[in-house]
Parts: structure tokens; sequence; C-alpha cells
């Protein structure tokens, strides 16, 4: 009964309408979510097509999506970051700032658009090429993965665009966009995969070039959306030079966050084609486990993002005691709503996965199998994301003060001497596929007590990005 009245405690009414409570970071993180969603469902969609098509080609999207996803993150990141130095600025209510940082990030993203499109593709081949998966697969990851290129320039250049809307707390805007983007590339998945409307059913390249149409899509909204705001109170198309001092903001800053999430993805990676390496019933199972996961898991995205601009706008206006009970807030309604996701994934393992299930009867794989492990998967996936929602939002609070350094140390060292170690060992010694994911949600756990030390500490509060002292 304590327990249950100090919890109720946490909900009363002064939590909600508190700055940096419930309602505003609900405010700010709902479109986030909605995109997030959106983003979830397509994903899940493609998915679904892809295992209708072949259990060969759900197979192949993972390790050919996480690589393209890789190789591309850290321009990506250090693009985003461009959002939390704008949410400072906004705080300081300095609205030129706000638009030179916009500017700086799309020039940065110009840069990033020319090594995806030219340098990516040569890199990913190899590494597809060497990964030791059935021919068959392999063949099938590289069309996918080239085909994925054009989407990471196009999500590069958009993500600094929309950046001056988040950081300044206006989402919604942006979530309607990617919404009405995820509902094009599901139309044309459908077109592509399948060979409607004249099309040639192209399979798992079709999905690819999907992705990359309404990328491209998404990036003509932001550009007209950016150039049509108030040119009084911010001049966009007006202040457009390039501006070195908020470049150097964005690298000293901003390069830390990409780099933990290029490490961080990376080891993901090496631990996904490694367990291709186990049997190609644990790839699948695993893919279907984390497309499944990622319904539940890209929403949180939107909560530790929403955490992000939240705080770093309390900080920019110098009230570093709201920006913490704010990331609080976040992680309790991230709580609430990850513990609801994992009833489903206990409760109902058997019918999520089978949704999945191959239309034709003439697929290598033994479904009966990937059933099984992936009832497991999803059950390691219930503690996973409770762990990975105390990670993801006290990591978004400290991107949001500028604390990118230390994010990329802790980050770093539990992939690099933890996670990927540990999974060579299982796998080197023949563990199954549900030991693995054990491990796996154990790495996840220790990330999120380091992260979660790091947020006690203060540490951040003591960090200027802007420059304001």
């Amino acid at each position: 009964m304590v327990f249950l009245r100090k919890l109720s405690g946490y909900f009363s009414r002064h939590h909600f309408i508190e700055s940096g409570g419930y309602l505003e970071i609900w405010k700010v993180a709902y479109p986030l979510i909605l995109m997030s969603a959106s983003n979830s469902v397509m994903q899940f969609v493609d998915r679904m097509f892809l295992a209708e098509n072949s259990t060969e080609d759900v197979a192949a999207a993972l390790p050919a999506g996480i690589l393209y996803f890789t190789l591309f993150c850290f321009f990506m990141v250090t693009t985003n970051f461009t959002s939390a130095l704008v949410a400072q600025f906004f705080g300081a209510r300095d609205n030129l700032s706000c638009v030179k940082a916009a500017w700086s990030g799309f020039y940065f993203a110009v840069f990033a658009s020319l090594v995806i499109v030219f340098v990516i593709p040569f890199a990913g081949d190899f590494i597809l090429s060497h990964n030791g998966h059935n021919p068959l697969i392999q063949g099938k990851e590289k069309e996918y993965f080239q085909s994925l290129i054009p989407c990471g320039a196009f999500i590069c250049m958009s993500s600094a665009f929309f950046s001056f809307f988040s950081g300044r707390g206006k989402t919604l805007c942006i979530a309607m966009i990617n919404i009405a983007g995820c509902g094009l590339n599901i139309i044309l998945d459908y077109i592509f995969i399948f060979g409607k409307c004249g099309m040639p059913a192209l399979g798992i390249l079709g999905a690819g070039q999907a992705t990359s149409i309404a990328a491209a899509f998404i990036l003509l909204c932001a550009m007209i959306l950016f150039s049509s705001v108030d040119q009084v109170q911010f001049p966009t198309r007006k202040v457009r030079e390039l501006r070195m001092e908020y470049l150097k903001k964005l690298f000293s800053f901003g390069t830390p966050s990409g780099l933990q999430v290029l490490f961080d993805v990376g080891a993901f990676t090496f631990v996904t084609f490694m367990i291709g390496n186990l049997s190609e019933v644990a790839l699948a199972s695993t893919t279907i486990a984390l497309s499944i996961n990622h319904l539940s898991f890209m929403p949180l995205l939107g909560f530790s993002q929403a955490t992000s601009i939240v705080c770093g706008q309390y900080i920019g206006r110098d009230q570093k005691d709201v920006a913490l009970k704010s990331a609080y807030h976040s992680w309790r309604l991230t709580s609430v709503y990850m513990s609801f996701c994992s009833m489903f994934y206990l409760f109902l393992p058997l019918t999520l996965i089978g949704m999945f299930s191959p239309g034709s009867k003439h697929s290598a794989i033994d479904f009966t199998q990937v059933l099984r492990y992936g009832r497991w998967i999803l059950a390691c996936a219930a503690l996973f994301n409770f762990f990975d929602a105390t990670k993801f939002i006290f990591m978004g609070a400290l991107r949001g003060a500028g604390d990118t350094k230390s994010v990329l140390i802790i980050s770093s060292l539990c992939a690099w001497l933890l996670m990927v170690p540990g999974t060579v060992l299982l796998i080197y010694c023949k563990s199954s596929i549900i030991t693995v994911w054990i491990f796996l949600t154990f790495c996840t756990l220790v990330e999120a007590l380091i992260i979660f030390w790091r947020f006690r500490s203060g540490a951040w509060q003591k960090i200027d990005l802007i420059g304001k002292h």
C-alpha cells in the first residue's frame, strides 16, 4: 500500500501542470511519437510484405538495413544535434542564432550526403561480401543495401531543416510530413515488391527503392516548410551564409553524439551478423522479433528526443532544476508505456510472430523453428525495453545539455568491451539464440545503470553549450 501511494503521488495533478511536467513533455513528444509510430508501422508492413514474398527476403532485410544505418548514422545524428543548439538558443530568446544553427546543420548535411552517395556503397559491398552468410541471403542483402543509399542523403539534409522546428518544440508539422512520407512508402512498397500497377515484381530491391523515393518526398516538404516561416522573426531565406562558429559547435558537441550512435549501432550490427552465423533460423527469428519490437521501440525515440528538447530549452533559460525534473517526468511516462507494450510480448507472442509467416510453402527456412525461438526473444525484449527506456531518456537529457562526450564513452565501452566480446564467446561456444538474447538484455541493463548514474552526478549542469558564460 505504501508503494502504491507513493507511486500515485508521482502522477498527481501538480506533476502534470508544473513547468517541465507531464503535459509539457507530452506536448512536444506526441507528434514525435506519432512520427516514430508511423515509421514503425511502415517498417512492420515492409517486413510483412517481404516475409510474404519469401522468408529469405525478410532474413536479408535486417543485416542489410542495420549495416546501411550503421554507415550513415554518424552523419545523421551529428546533423540532428542541430536541434539541441536550436533548443538552447530558443530558450535564450536568440531567434537569429536558431536560423544560423539550422543552416550550418544543412551545410554539414550536404557534405555528409556526398560521402554517403560516393563512399558508403563501396564499404557496404565489401562488408556484405565477407559476412559469411548464405550466398542467396548475401545477394539479397546487397540489393537492399544499394537501393537504400539515396535515402541516407535525403534524411541527413531534411534533418537539418527539421531541427529548426523540433528545437523550438514545434514538432507537429514535422510529424505530419513524416507520416505522409511513411504512407507513400507503404503504397510504393506494395507496388514495387509485388509488381503492381504495371511494375515488375522487384522484391527486396523494390522495398529499398520505395524507401528512398519517400525520403526524397520528405526532404522536398521540409525545404518548403523551412522557407515559409515568418521571415520577420526567423529570416530563413535571407540569413543563409555559412558561419564557422556554429559549425564548430556542431562538430564539438554533435560529433561525439554521432560517434556514440555509430559505435553503438556498429556493435549491434556486428552482433546481428554473428547471429546470422548461428543459423538462418536464428537470423530470421531475430529479424522478426526486432521488427515487432520496432512498434514499441520507435516511439521511445520520440520521448527521448522530446526530453532532449525540453531539457535544452530550460537550460537555455538558466532553469536547470526544471530541466532535471523534466527528465524524471519523461522517464516515468516512458516506463508506463513500455510496461504496457511488454504485456503483448509476454501474452501474445505466437500471434505477433505468426503475422510474418511466409505466403509460400517453398521457403527454405522452417517457420515452426522461427516461432519457437521468436517467442523467447520477445520475452527478453519485454525486459530489454524497460532498460532501454531508462537508457534513452537520460541519454536524451544529457544530449540536451551537451554532455555528449560522456555518453560516447559509456556506450562505446559497454558495446565493445562487454556486448561484442560476450556475444562472440557465446556464438563460438555454439550457445542457443535464446542464451545470446539473455546476455544482450543484461548488457542493456548495465549501460542503462551507468547512464543513469552519470545523469544523477549532475556534471552536465556545468556545460556551457551555446557560450552564454
